[in-house]
């Protein structure tokens, strides 16, 4: 009996959540923050990290040059956020990660081993930071309540129950007191090109949801792999997966999520796909293979696009299903719900109106680019993204700290810039990828 006493006690001292003051300290980068091939620089604000080599190296390059805003990311996101707060067991968020592990490609686990060894941080944390917020907002079968009961916490998310086996009742997502959604705010995506632009060229952009990001916590990450494409991407410190991004071959993506009841903890998060579609793909139709074809968790509309020559198409899926959309009249939108009749029976249902926000989002944007439907160029699209933001999201900078809208991406131009708030300065941040190959 002492023994299995002892054996437990130390588990769930490995496992429990910990303090940042119990963290190891990590290696240190010199004053430029500059790192073997590695560097991060600064320009207006928007922080632009270059990762060279070996996955392990450039995770490395990674956590040593960022160390201390990932490790306050995982502090904040991961330990006080869900643990502390006792809204998750960190044995069961771990349990599972482990799982999704499994299904991660060899590289990108290298990469986080690398990633944790640069911050001085252990491998689990690294994959609790990339992994959590697929495995609390999104559903899991029943079976998975009973290992409720071997957790240290006896709540875990909202989300945690519903069908095992999906019916044609739409599930319904809790939501937080101040009744917005804990996991599925609402932001859009589009791809408009040939007749749509003035020079009959590709424009994507990505419309931050509520509420925006600060600006200096976006990274435009650039990487060069030893294998596969250079790319950009548009990540957040710590995060091994992409939400947005443009490889050498004009090849761009932007995935929001869908929620669905047909999802599962066996399979690939999409930031993930997402990384590995900008890293090996050089047209559409090997884009939407490497998705469509990959082991998937859970619901997202994703939008796909290629500078040559232009043209692009939308991909929904849940974890079985999938849906493909070529553009109509060169033009392709997405907000936070199917458009697809079979993926829409699995579509998770918002008490609070998410649904409804998402269609109406997905009208606005329909109609102004429709508007500018013939003579959109980067400017106009820009100013696109910045309509309509103003009565629902407040304040746009604290001091110093300046909001993000959206993400412009000029496939065919190579180009990524980003798009602050209405009331301050040009959005003229980003990078154009033909300087750096």
């Amino acid at each position: 009996m002492v023994p299995l006493i002892f054996m437990v006690t130390t588990l769930i001292s490995w496992l429990g959540p910990r303090p940042e003051a119990t963290l190891p300290e990590p290696v240190t980068a010199d004053l430029v923050r500059r790192y073997h091939d590695g560097r991060l620089e600064e320009r207006q604000g928007l922080r632009i990290l270059r990762l060279t080599g070996t996955p392990y190296d450039m995770g490395y390059q990674h956590g040593v040059l960022l160390r201390h805003e990932i490790r306050a990311g995982l502090q904040d996101q991961v330990f006080e956020r869900l643990m502390l707060q006792g809204q998750v067991s960190h044995l069961l968020l771990l349990h599972h990660a482990r799982r999704l592990e499994t299904y991660l490609p060899s590289e990108y686990r290298d990469e986080m081993r690398g990633l944790a060894d640069g911050a001085g941080l252990s491998y689990s944390d690294v994959l609790l930071l990339n992994s959590y917020h697929d495995l609390i907002c999104e559903p899991t079968p029943r079976r998975g309540l009973q290992e409720l009961f071997f957790s240290l916490y006896p709540l875990f998310i909202p989300q945690m129950g519903p069908r095992a086996v999906l019916s044609s009742a739409p599930a319904t997502v809790e939501r937080d007191s101040t009744g917005n959604a804990l996991c599925h705010p609402v932001g859009g995506t589009f791809a408009i090109f040939g007749q749509g632009t003035e020079d009959r060229k590709l424009l994507q952009g990505l419309d931050f949801a509520s509420p925006a990001p600060y600006l200096q916590d976006l990274l435009l990450i650039l990487y060069r792999p030893d294998v596969g494409n250079t790319f950009v991407a548009v990540g957040w410190p710590g995060m091994v997966g992409v939400t947005m991004g443009l490889n050498e071959e004009r090849i761009s993506v932007a995935g929001l999520p869908s929620p669905s009841q047909d999802a599962s903890l066996d399979g690939i998060p999409l930031p993930f796909l997402l990384r590995e579609v900008l890293q090996y793909a050089g047209d559409i139709r090997t884009a939407l293979r490497l998705i469509a074809s990959a082991e998937r968790t859970t619901g997202y509309n994703v939008v796909i696009g290629d500078g040559k020559p232009a043209d692009a198409q939308a991909l929904e899926f849940s974890a079985h299903q999938y849906a493909i959309f070529e553009a109509d009249n060169d033009l392709v939108v997405r907000t936070n719900h199917y458009l697809d009749p079979s993926l829409s029976e699995t579509q998770l249902v918002s008490s609070g109106g998410d649904n409804e926000s998402s269609r109406a989002r997905l009208e606005e944007l329909s109609h102004l680019l429709s508007s500018g439907f013939g003579h959109m160029d980067s400017s106009s699209a820009m100013n696109l993204l910045k309509q309509g933001h103003d009565a629902d999201r407040g304040d746009y900078s604290t001091g110093d700290q300046e909001r993000v809208l959206g993400v412009l991406i000029a496939s065919s131009d190579l180009e990524v810039s980003v798009v602050l708030h209405p009331e301050g300065r040009a959005a003229s941040l980003g990078v154009k990828l033909d300087e750096e190959l």
